[in-house]
């Protein structure tokens, strides 16, 4: 019988450190998640023209992949030069949100 509460405690002991390093990896990988924003301004190194700007430049914009980059460039041929930024909004995939994030990088000529 003491042998039984033993292995009962070592496996509950177990448990409790497989739940606490979930916890703390939950945490950390938080902060890296937010840590990446500063890397994206800093690559980010002064505004792009959406009028102008390639597609692969297009690309390094956050929230921007490769089809949307290429759907602006469409965008452009089609209906010329984009006006303002919230013309962006008229692009698939970019709504309200994605614009916000878009602000700070971009500029309009």
């Amino acid at each position: 019988m003491k042998h039984f509460k033993t292995v009962c405690s070592v496996v509950c002991m177990l448990v409790m450190l497989v739940c606490a390093n979930d916890v703390f990896a939950a945490k950390s990988s938080d902060a890296k998640v937010k840590s990446n924003e500063p890397s994206i301004q800093k690559s980010i190194a002064s505004k792009i023209d959406i009028n102008n700007a390639s597609v692969d430049a297009l690309i390094e914009l956050p929230g921007i992949g490769p089809r949307t980059a290429e759907r602006i460039g469409e965008y452009r041929k089609v209906n010329g030069p984009f006006r303002t930024a919230e013309d962006l909004l008229n692009i698939k995939g970019i709504g309200p949100k994605v614009l916000q994030k878009l602000k700070p990088f971009i500029t309009v000529s």
